[in-house]
């Protein structure tokens, strides 16, 4: 197995490649034909669709309601669990995770990030501080709620347009209907 990645790492542009990693000899009838495939700008095409989707996907606020994507499934996981009561930031997480696909880490970081500004979520317990450099308590030990500034500005079912989530079976909002212009706050 490990000599079949090294010859499939070391094959040059333009070079095919059978799927058991041998090089395929010039003449031999049926070489690129089923089974054979040309690995020469097969990673630049990758690399630049994988570096779309990240920049419009998970980097960049949008425009409409200044949210990256894991924001705004995150308030939108507040507004389902919003009792008026705060949540574990460790259940705010797990909730989050029906809509965003990444993992638990880049939920937690982007919520602490969320919260740190002081704007759209209450917070409870040691939030840690970007001035001195200290990070965050873990997220069983913190707690959070929307705050109310969130809740009159941020949501409005009746207009909000909905998607299906990654795997289909929750909705989640394409854009918040945002009154303010978090982008710039």
């Amino acid at each position: 197995m490990s000599d079949e990645l090294d010859d499939n790492q070391n094959a040059e542009e333009g070079e095919e490649i059978t799927p058991n990693g041998s090089e395929t000899p010039e003449g031999v009838p049926g070489a690129g034909q089923a089974g054979t495939f040309s690995v020469s700008g097969m990673y630049r095409e990758w690399f630049l669709d994988y570096a779309s989707y990240v920049i419009l996907e998970r980097a960049v606020p949008a425009l409409y309601d200044g949210l990256k994507p894991v924001q705004r499934r995150i308030l939108h996981s507040m507004k389902d669990l919003d009792d008026g009561r705060y949540n574990k930031v460790a259940n705010i997480i797990g909730h989050t995770m029906k809509y965003h696909p990444h993992g638990d880490a880049s939920i937690g970081d982007a919520l602490v990030q969320l919260g740190q500004k002081d704007l759209l979520i209450d917070m409870q317990g040691n939030w840690g501080n970007t001035l001195t450099g200290d990070s965050a308590a873990a997220p069983r030990y913190i707690e959070a709620r929307l705050s109310k500034f969130a809740s009159d500005v941020v949501f409005n079912p009746k207009t909000t347009e909905w998607q299906s989530s990654y795997d289909g079976r929750n909705k989640e909002p394409v854009f918040l209907p945002v009154k303010f212009p978090l982008l710039l706050a």
